[in-house]
């Protein structure tokens, strides 16, 4: 009688390992951020002696694909297409390049679902300023 005891608890156990395993994956999934939508927000320039310029808007529309990101970012109506748009460890990272401007490149994170990070214009190679920037996600990309 005990054997047949240790063996229904062990067919349990195997069970149940064998759920969380087939589950696993799909649930991890699930817990990773998702950029994809629309985020308005600002942008803050940080100075050399380390305070904080006026907010300045800026919109993004994101969609996500894999560990892929494509859209456009910018100020409102002023959209520029993102470039080598990633997603990796929960950050996502792309560059926005500004006709006859500096090239803008983000590096962001969801956190608290708000949109958060770090900018960096550069021109000719040199990085020409560096900014704190915050949006909320207002609406699923299409």
């Amino acid at each position: 009688m005990q054997n047949l005891v240790v063996t229904a608890t062990i067919r349990k156990v195997i069970t149940v390992i064998l759920a969380l395993a087939i589950l696993a994956p799909a649930l991890g999934a699930q817990t990773g951020a998702n950029f994809t939508g629309t985020w308005e927000g600002t942008f803050k320039m940080q100075r050399p002696d380390g305070t904080e310029g006026n907010p300045q808007p800026i919109v993004f529309t994101l969609t996500q694909k894999g560990k892929t990101i494509t859209g456009t970012a910018g100020p409102g109506e002023q959209q520029w297409d993102i470039a080598k748009g990633a997603v990796a460890d929960g950050k996502a990272t792309f560059e926005v390049q500004q006709p006859n401007g500096p090239l803008f490149k983000f590096s962001l994170s969801i956190v608290k679902d708000r949109l958060q990070g770090d900018m960096a214009g550069e021109r000719d190679g040199e990085i020409r300023g560096r900014a704190k920037v915050d949006a909320a996600r207002v609406g699923k990309a299409k």
